[in-house]
């Protein structure tokens, strides 16, 4: 059976992993101790606010790298600013492996084919929020369907998921997703200036105002580039943009209706900042402003998020913003 290992197992990779388990593959996951000590303890459960738990009371869970050897498929979940460092490790202990990117941006393929044979190397996105709840649990608080570049070595991985449950798309054309995603993520730097749940913020007009004007920003820098910008979870960025500037009413429709999210859900920058971890704002944000610089152009209103994301994190602390406050910083001249 084809050894997969999950390789950065934080809330998305014990996500994805345990979903592997429960689908019946050979899988391992490397990550923390903290978590593997959760685990350990109390197994490892998924829950979800549209199904059902999964519970797995013994995982292969282990804090060693080394453990990728033998690896058929890894699954790469560490954060975008560790990726060079984890393609190294990948490298070393499992050299013939293909690498499936479960990350945020648009730049991790890129950064691991600098290490790794292009060709072992396979895109992915996921569309949905995980945040760590009680200790081994997991919550899943946002819809949507694992999207993944088509390539036929992925079956175990696959088959595994679909057993689970896992709904899953199939990709001959992914780059526009990814930017996609990144456009739509743009809002876990609005979240992480807003301290609360994403629907608290979502509620919020101004908020969501802030966050068009963003989003907005994001797709003009794409079409300097040269992108044709594609769906996330069905949907264009720019229609995102058109439902953000509804009344509160109309949204309040559209969430329930069309805009799933759990009153629970938050980003995971949010519980970055909160557990001491650095962001990966450079990695939207910072992404969008660094484009932006390449076609000779400018992103005020990210640089103005960046800034504000980067000054929280070197103060260890939401400035727990509302969304006026939020919309007066990037509509600020100067800035």
């Amino acid at each position: 059976m084809t050894k997969i290992v999950i390789l950065g197992a934080g809330s998305i990779g014990c996500w994805l992993g345990g979903q592997l388990a429960a689908g019946g593959a050979n899988v391992v996951l490397i990550g923390r101790e903290r978590y593997g000590n959760q685990i350990a303890e109390h197994g490892l459960r998924l829950t979800h606010f549209e199904h059902d738990e999964i519970y797995l009371p013994h995982v292969n869970f282990v804090t060693d790298p080394a453990c990728m050897a033998g690896a058929g498929i890894i699954g790469l979940c560490v954060k975008s600013q560790d990726t060079a460092h984890a393609a190294e490790q990948i490298r070393q202990f499992a050299p013939e492996a293909c690498v499936v990117s479960f990350q945020n941006g648009i730049r991790n393929p890129e950064t691991l084919r600098e290490s790794l044979p292009q060709d072992q190397v396979i895109p992915a996105i996921v569309p949905f929020n995980v945040t760590p709840s009680t200790p081994g649990e997991f919550h899943c608080g946002t819809a949507g369907a694992l999207i993944i570049a088509r390539d036929s070595r992925l079956g175990p991985m696959i088959d595994a998921f679909t057993a689970a449950g896992q709904a899953i798309t199939l990709s001959d054309e992914i780059v526009g997703n990814q930017w996609a995603k990144m456009i739509v993520n743009l809002n876990n730097g609005l979240n992480t200036l807003s301290g609360g749940t994403l629907r608290e913020g979502l509620m919020q007009r101004d908020y969501r105002r802030a966050l068009a004007l963003c989003v907005e920003e994001a797709l003009a820098v794409a079409t300097s580039v040269g992108v044709s910008v594609g769906t996330f979870n069905g949907r264009t960025p720019s229609a995102l943009m058109k439902t953000l500037r509804l009344p509160n009413w109309a949204y309040g429709i559209v969430m329930q209706l069309i805009v799933k999210i759990d009153a629970k859900a938050r980003s995971s920058m949010l519980d970055d900042l909160e557990s001491g971890r650095p962001p990966e704002v450079e990695y939207l944000q910072g992404e969008i402003v660094r484009q932006a610089k390449q076609a000779g152009i400018k992103a005020p209103k990210n640089a103005a998020i960046l800034a504000a994301v980067i000054d929280a994190f070197d103060k260890a602390e939401s400035p727990k913003m509302n969304g006026t406050e939020i919309l007066e910083r990037i509509a600020s001249p100067g800035i």
